[in-house]
């Protein structure tokens, strides 16, 4: 990564961002994070600290034009950003395959920009999968250089350029294979509702206990289901109104 896209990275993370975790660095000792808000950006936040970035210092609020909030649909964040020369950038961060419609463009190993191609795409699926099979949760953080602050999602879902992916572990509460286990002992069907993509939750309640290590899909087999597939195969989702 060169020095510039460093930059670059360091400064979408740090003011892309919700959440605002402690970090103490005492001499001799290694670095102790107290995570405040959104794990996922606390996990980056703590990336470009030990990059040389502390969001505390590299945060600036009044620098930071407009934030157009994280969205379960749209599964991603924006802030729009003036650096000190007065030009804008827009950051963005979110679900891979949310994100990549709106991208145009990638950032190379030189630094530069280059348009994205298919080889970029074989490259990016493979690293998905194999992050995703890791348990690993990946996001896609992006940027565009704009002439005018963005007013709408509409400005900003368009012409993006992917800076890199990242994944990044969640790791299971202490004694959840545990209680997985006892559940089933005692003859206790346990199901998983999560909203990551289908590899990494296979791969979670692989690990979880959930599901048998030697588990494959079939075809046909409703085992795991996406969430308009499970919409579907039970007819749609119905709220019945309560009378008072």
């Amino acid at each position: 990564m060169t020095d510039n896209t460093a930059k670059l990275f360091c400064l979408g993370v740090c003011n892309n961002s919700n959440a605002n975790p402690k970090f103490v660095q005492e001499r001799g000792q290694p670095l102790r994070i107290e995570q405040i808000g959104n794990k996922t950006e606390c996990a980056l936040l703590e990336t470009a600290y030990r990059m040389g970035y502390d969001y505390e210092k590299f945060r600036n609020r009044d620098r930071i034009k407009k934030i157009f909030p994280f969205s379960s649909e749209r599964k991603k964040m924006a802030t729009a950003y003036e650096d000190e020369k007065g030009k804008y950038y827009l950051f963005c961060k979110g679900a891979i395959d949310f994100m990549l419609p709106a991208c145009t463009h990638f950032v190379n190993r030189d630094g530069g920009v280059s348009k994205i191609n298919q080889e970029f795409l074989d490259q990016l699926s493979h690293a998905t999968t194999d992050f995703a099979s890791g348990t690993l949760r990946t996001l896609l953080l992006t940027y565009k250089e704009v002439k005018t602050i963005p007013e709408s999602w509409d400005d900003v879902e368009n012409n993006l350029v992917v800076l890199c992916m990242v994944g990044i572990k969640d790791p299971l509460r202490e004694g959840i294979a545990e209680a997985v286990q006892h559940c089933k002992e005692g003859g206790v069907r346990v199901r998983m509702v999560t909203g990551d993509n289908k590899i990494t939750a296979i791969a979670i309640a692989k690990e979880a206990g959930i599901l048998p290590e030697d588990w494959e899909p079939s075809e046909g087999d409703c085992t795991v289901m996406e969430g308009k597939e499970f919409r579907e195969f039970v007819g749609g989702i119905v709220k019945e109104g309560t009378e008072e």
